[in-house]
């Protein structure tokens, strides 16, 4: 085999992974050893796919980063390195040196991921414009470089690889790039150097233009299947039992695939669910994510200790039980909400050991490393390391720089340990023998291409900036194709409606066969827990719970409780008993006076007997006018629509009937502001519609009541019930 480029471009699916396995499996069986660059995830999957039939010898997987490592270290060129998270802290430190205190980590991010595309395409600050925000760009990246000094990041050692001279050892007789949807310039430029050297085979998807292919394969079939489930709850269900048939022995009815054979390729977001369920289903699933330095064990700790807003959780999580766990139990978060929970439960030395724990002191190593020894963190460079670069981006608030880093911080991958569940990034570059693919529903499957914040289409194809790949290339049609060809058959399911509403799938599916159950839970009869549904003879306490039951009979029957807490009449609810000290109030005496002439003499919360009894908010006698108070909170929108009260306008009928009564008035009054008369009813008119559709509606309300059930009514009003799903817990 002579030394050359030999690129292989082919659509997923296409089998360019396998031609490469044979090429390599040549050059391992005469004793050759051959370089598989891909990515880091993918480590495990390549080592499998040589094991599985023999063992081989000769075979070093590697990143191209690891790659360069190497070609550096053959010639002595390597220096210190800057890590991602360095890379962070320095733009930080940048943008601190040229534009003051203030800057945040999420914005030193934008300008880090920006400069890292830059040198990812060989491009220096100098081809950068000097106006606007590419110039912000142009001269925050010069002060990173300078302020970098002679430590080295990810992209400098690819550009120093591509200078020094080829001296690997052992020397490779194959090299391999394999996993890689398209390759940037300056790697292509280093594998064209190796490849005057050794023959290098690049597989692609998308090829640069100036490159020709040497080889095209078409795509390959693939076995798929669409499923329709009716919701993601029983599209998790389905998906669980379908890995139990498929892991299961042939002997036992099931398909005696290995775990290892099979992947599961998710939204990140769905993953954290379907692990929960995996002792009920005893399935050996495997968390397939990214992990961060913040995710183990030992950094969720030190998260709880810099969570600038601590919850009960946190208070757990660092041995403050106590506090922690009445504050979970209330859902409280943030200091002055727990401070006040200590002293009203008398904790007050929990909370104050505390704060004592997570208060740096001048010297901030000192107290971290202390700190770290009081959390039981065995390695703890790898947290003081962060806090270090912390420290250079913002001495005066290293904390929630150090708190970033800590969540950037990703770790090498673990090796896979059962059936994988992987985010749709993290799938590229990996096959199996079945693929059941979660959520096939568009907008699911996106890169989410959009424009650059610094760099604009029109700016990537001006001057120098011609090299840089333009971000809007429409490029999710492929990157579907790669996510719904992962194995050689394909299970591609997703909901037919969700939390908000109905979805539209990639493809249409038909709804699969039931599988029999697969776990205890599902085994067992299913005789679930129904609790009786409330019952009772009392009578409705006043009009409005029976307009709430004519709504859900369950809300009402428990909600019964004080009108005033009720109807949220908050400002109102302190009358007539503050009133004193509501007049001594700078804003709210001043009010209260100019408007004497309404709430002197007024009855508040007054009750008119009756069945059910009239709750009326507020009532105030003029000779024989009587005036009716809607009483709202501040900026409260007018509620005296029939459907939404029911209580004034049955009251307007009534006292309107009565001989020494001769007119009705009827107002809104919101707190804080002005009273506004909504109707004049005199006794010699006649009723307007409003009350008799309420007289009829309380008739109707009332005669179902006397009834004594009170079961729950789904509708629309369910949103804004506060019983928090009380009403089907039964079905949990």
């Amino acid at each position: 085999m002579k030394p050359g480029l030999y690129p292989l471009l082919g659509p997923p699916a296409s089998g360019k992974t396998t031609l490469a396995r044979e090429w390599a499996l040549e050059v391992l069986n005469r004793r050759g050893r051959v370089y598989w660059v891909g990515l880091p995830h993918q480590r495990a999957y390549v080592y499998r796919l040589f094991g599985g039939e023999e063992a081989v010898l000769g075979l070093e997987f590697m990143s191209f980063q690891a790659l360069y490592y190497r070609v550096l270290a053959e010639v002595g060129r390597l220096g210190p390195l800057l890590p991602g998270a360095g890379r962070v802290a320095l733009v930080g430190e940048a943008l601190r040196s040229l534009y003051g205190e203030g800057v945040a980590p999420g914005e030193a991010r934008l300008f880090a991921r920006a400069i890292a595309e830059l040198k990812r395409y060989g491009l220096s600050p100098f081809a950068l414009p000097k106006e606007g925000e590419a110039g912000r760009l142009r001269r925050v990246y010069l002060a990173y470089e300078r302020l970098k000094g002679k430590a080295l990041d990810y992209d400098d050692f690819r550009h120093r690889a591509g200078r020094v001279p080829l001296r690997l050892f052992p020397r490779p007789d194959l090299v391999v790039v394999d996993g890689f949807r398209e390759v940037g310039p300056l790697d292509l430029r280093f594998l064209k150097r190796l490849a005057q050297e050794v023959p290098v085979l690049l597989t692609l998807e998308l090829l640069p233009e100036d490159l020709k292919p040497w080889r095209v394969l078409s795509s390959r079939p693939v076995r798929k299947q669409v499923l329709a489930l009716a919701n993601p709850v029983e599209e998790s269900r389905y998906l669980l039992r379908a890995l139990k048939r498929a892991l299961v022995p042939r002997e036992m009815g099931g398909e005696g695939l290995d775990p290892w054979e099979v992947l599961v390729v998710a939204p990140e977001e769905r993953i954290g669910g379907l692990l929960l369920l995996k002792d009920e289903y005893g399935l050996p699933l495997f968390d397939g994510r990214e992990r961060a330095l913040a995710d183990t064990e030992e950094g969720e700790r030190v998260l709880a200790l810099l969570n600038p807003y601590p919850t009960g959780r946190d208070l757990l999580v660092l041995g403050f039980s106590r506090l922690g766990r009445k504050a979970l139990r209330l859902g409280l978060a943030g200091e002055e909400a727990l401070e006040a929970l200590a002293e009203r439960e008398g904790l007050g030395e929990e909370w104050r050991a505390f704060q004592e724990l997570r208060t740096p002191g001048p010297d901030v190593l000192a107290w971290a490393e202390g700190a770290l020894e009081h959390l039981g963190v065995s390695l703890k460079e790898p947290f003081l390391s962060r806090l270090r670069l912390a420290l250079r981006a913002d001495r005066g608030n290293p904390l929630a720089w150090w708190r970033s880093l800590l969540l950037d911080e990703s770790l090498s991958p673990e090796p896979n340990r059962g059936v994988s569940l992987l985010p749709p990034l993290r799938a590229m570059g990996v096959r199996a023998r079945r693929a059941y693919v979660l959520e096939w529903v568009a907008g699911r499957y996106s890169l989410k291409e959009g424009e650059d914040y610094f760099l604009l289409e029109e700016l990537r194809e001006r001057g120098l900036l011609k090299g840089l790949v333009r971000r809007l290339r429409g490029l999710d049609p492929l990157f579907r194709e790669e996510v719904s060809t992962r194995g050689e058959e394909v299970f591609l399911l997703y909901p037919e409606a969700g939390p908000s509403g109905l979805h539209l799938p990639l493809e249409r599916g038909d709804r699969p066969e039931a599988l029999p159950p697969a776990s205890r839970l599902e085994a067992l009869p299913h005789n679930s827990f129904a609790p009786p549904l409330p019952s009772g003879q009392e009578p409705p306490p006043h009009l409005e719970v029976l307009r709430r039951f004519r709504e859900c009979p369950f809300r009402a029957y428990v909600e019964r409780f004080g009108l005033k807490v009720r109807d949220g009449a908050l400002g109102w609810h302190l009358l007539p008993a503050e009133l004193e000290r509501l007049l001594a109030h700078p804003e709210v005496g001043l009010w209260l006076e100019a408007h004497r002439a309404h709430w002197e003499g007024m009855r508040f919360w007054f009750s008119l007997p009756g069945k059910p009894p009239l709750r009326l908010d507020g009532v105030r006698r003029e000779g024989n006018v009587v005036h009716l108070y809607r009483l709202l909170p501040q900026d409260g929108e007018p509620d005296l629509d029939p459907q939404k009260r029911w209580t004034e306008w049955y009251a307007l009928g009534v006292l309107v009937n009565r001989k020494d009564v001769a007119e009705v008035r009827l107002w809104i009054w919101p707190w804080m502001g002005r009273p506004s008369l909504q109707y004049r009813q005199s006794s010699d008119k006649e009723l307007p519609k409003a009350v008799g559709e309420v007289r009829k509606r309380a008739r109707e309300a009332y005669q179902l009541w006397r009834q004594g059930a009170f079961p729950p009514k789904p509708g629309p009003y369910c949103h804004t019930c506060g019983l928090e799903d009380l009403c089907r817990k039964e079905e949990l």
